[in-house]
């Protein structure tokens, strides 16, 4: 039986991982805060560790007694300071790649973002077209999310071979039932009226349903050419940002249609405006529109997943249909439409 140790347990794809973990053979400890609700971590049989990516001294000891350690835990949001992205998401990753080797942990591995390989400006917006992990990252950034995403993954990188294998996930929009945080805001906008597509409304994606994701980051852990490499996962599809969007409103059973499309100019010089006001207020609540939304909304990314299949093994099981009616499903289990919404707030 294998050793696993996963940050970010208590959110909607870590603990879809510690499922299949369990599922697998693996004994799962887990890295949660005092305040989270750790319930369902515990009723699947996980070990609990009190701890946040800011409590640098529980991050030393979490990796004890682990042979796989997960990282998926990371300030994930397109607004703030930048040295509190840089504390959370690259100096926390740093204390445990040290607290891992320390500990003799065998692999690490880090669920980064294909988002750092975007980058927007007001003149153009990202097009990224079946791109595959020789992609370069972008000069600069104009999103301390990315930023300091990206200086992880090299960070995660540059450990490889050095007292731990490592290796670096890029997963791309994730969905499924379970989702408590993007669906539900996709949701309110919907019903509020104000979920509109940006630029020419034809921007593609490549959809990632969480099960074939924890699948992949178990694989990972799990194939012997894997570390040292960055992976592209998703579903191995591509669609348009809003037929997709559609199929999930529709299956949690909100009609939707985009209505007018707001010009990529006029969307991102909002934003950047209403930024620059909220930075001079200091606000630490995020403007209702940022450039980083607009750039969700208006671009356009498919990412290759031929990598992941040669080298990992890896299919995608969970198709659209059988995405869709689980989220179906789940909306009703809890409540139907109401209850999806109250997330939202």
């Amino acid at each position: 039986m294998k050793n696993a140790v996963v940050t970010g347990g208590t959110g909607f794809i870590g603990g879809r991982l510690v499922d299949h973990l369990l599922s697998n053979g693996y004994k799962a400890k887990c890295l949660a805060r005092k305040t989270s609700n750790t319930s369902s971590l515990v009723s699947l049989g996980a070990d609990i560790v009190t701890g946040d990516l800011g409590d640098l001294e529980s991050l030393g000891r979490l990796p004890e007694g682990g042979d796989v350690l997960f990282h998926l835990a990371a300030l994930v949001t397109d607004w703030g300071p930048r040295d509190e992205f840089f504390r959370y998401n690259v100096d926390a990753t740093r204390t445990l790649l040290d607290a891992s080797i320390e500990a003799g942990v065998k692999r690490f591995v880090h669920m980064s973002s294909s988002t750092v390989v975007w980058r927007s400006d007001f003149n153009d917006v990202h097009n990224l077209v079946d791109i595959d992990e020789t992609h370069p990252y972008p000069t600069s950034y104009n999103d301390n999310y990315n930023a300091s995403k990206a200086e992880a993954e090299k960070l995660v990188l540059a450990y490889n071979n050095k007292g731990i294998e490592t290796v670096v996930v890029r997963p791309s929009n994730v969905w499924g039932a379970g989702d408590t945080v993007i669906l539900p805001r996709m949701a309110r906008a919907a019903v509020k009226g104000v979920l509109h597509p940006m630029g020419k409304g034809s921007g593609t994606v490549s959809p990632c349903h969480v099960d074939n994701l924890a699948r992949a980051l178990i694989l990972c852990a799990e194939i012997e050419q894997a570390p040292g490499n960055i992976y592209f996962i998703n579903d191995g599809i591509t669609s348009t940002f809003i037929d997709f969007t559609k199929k999930q409103l529709d299956a949690a059973g909100i009609q939707w249609e985009p209505g007018f499309r707001i010009p990529y100019k006029v969307g991102y010089a909002a934003a950047a405006i209403l930024e620059a006001l909220y930075r001079a207020f200091g606000s630490k609540k995020p403007p209702v529109l940022t450039r980083m939304a607009v750039a969700v909304l208006a671009g356009s990314r498919s990412y290759s997943i031929a990598k992941a299949k040669d080298e990992l093994g890896y299919e995608p099981d969970t198709d659209i249909d059988r995405g869709m009616r689980e989220i179906r499903e789940w909306v009703a289990k809890i409540g139907g439409i109401d209850a999806l919404l109250e997330y939202a707030k």
